[in-house]
């Protein structure tokens, strides 16, 4: 799911408008292009994993064909496509997208559905991918506590946190023990650890902000202009913040009580 733009808890209009914006950029080329030079690789991306942090859901993220993979809020599909046919596992994917704007010929199962209702599917995954989609849960420790009770089930979620308020006085929620994901997973005693990629979203604002000013007449020809500028608004609105110092990232791990692995 797209983060870029770095907004919280979204309403269901956000969320609709969202979906739009998904389906559009999925057909333009403009973006294919942008998305091949921001990230580093040439499909379409709607989040804030530059290419270091994709390599390390590629290659770091323990995947075996026994596994059960699922990427909750998976937008078009192309990571989950990526990884399911690297590792032959079986796959299924979460978002609020028609089928038409997911991954065609996929050997993966897409589910169109709210992921606060994810207990509702009664799925069996082991290893549980959030890249930017936690934002858009209205019940998000509801949903933690549900993914962590599934047996076996490692997470991998990747979360930014951000203060809008000028002059905040407290930042101590940029921390990675003090996020809102580290609330949630603290309070119900989940234990975590984290990889920091803040100074990898600040230079990806950098790197998406002058891509978009060097691809502006391709996406006015495309009839995409207003996408244009909705992006280098959220990609300013974002720089901004992590130069001043109200916005971090991190990604944290979990995994399953008794797996034996060291946390």
């Amino acid at each position: 799911m797209d983060e870029h733009s770095p907004a919280q808890n979204k309403p269901e209009s956000a969320k609709d408008e969202f979906s739009d914006k998904i389906g559009r950029l999925s057909k333009s080329r403009a973006y294919l292009d942008y998305c091949e030079e921001v990230y580093g690789y040439r499909i379409y991306l709607f989040n804030m994993t530059d290419q270091e942090q994709l390599d390390f859901i590629f290659n770091s993220v323990s995947l075996s064909p026994d596994d059960t993979l699922l990427d909750l809020g998976c937008g078009s599909g192309s990571i989950l496509n990526l990884l399911v046919k690297k590792y032959g596992c079986s796959g299924i994917g979460m978002d609020r997208l028609s089928g038409d704007l997911v991954e065609q010929n996929r050997s993966w199962t897409y589910l169109c559905g709210d992921i606060d209702r994810i207990s509702d599917y009664r799925l069996k995954p082991t290893v549980t991918l959030s890249v930017d989609s936690l934002y858009f849960s209205s019940g998000l420790e509801k949903l933690l506590r549900h993914l962590s009770g599934l047996q076996g089930n490692r997470m991998y979620l990747f979360y930014s946190q951000y203060l809008f308020e000028e002059n905040p006085g407290d930042r101590s929620a940029l921390h990675g023990d003090h996020t809102t994901i580290a609330d949630v997973l603290n309070k119900n005693g989940i234990s975590y650890k984290t990889i920091e990629y803040s100074k990898n979203e600040r230079l990806l604002y950098k790197k998406s902000l002058a891509a978009l000013e060097n691809r502006r007449e391709d996406f006015i020809k495309e009839g995409n202009s207003d996408l244009y500028e909705n992006k280098l608004k959220e990609d300013r609105l974002g720089y901004r913040l992590y130069e001043e110092g109200r916005a971090s990232r991190y990604l944290y791990i979990v995994e399953p009580a008794g797996s034996g692995r060291t946390i």
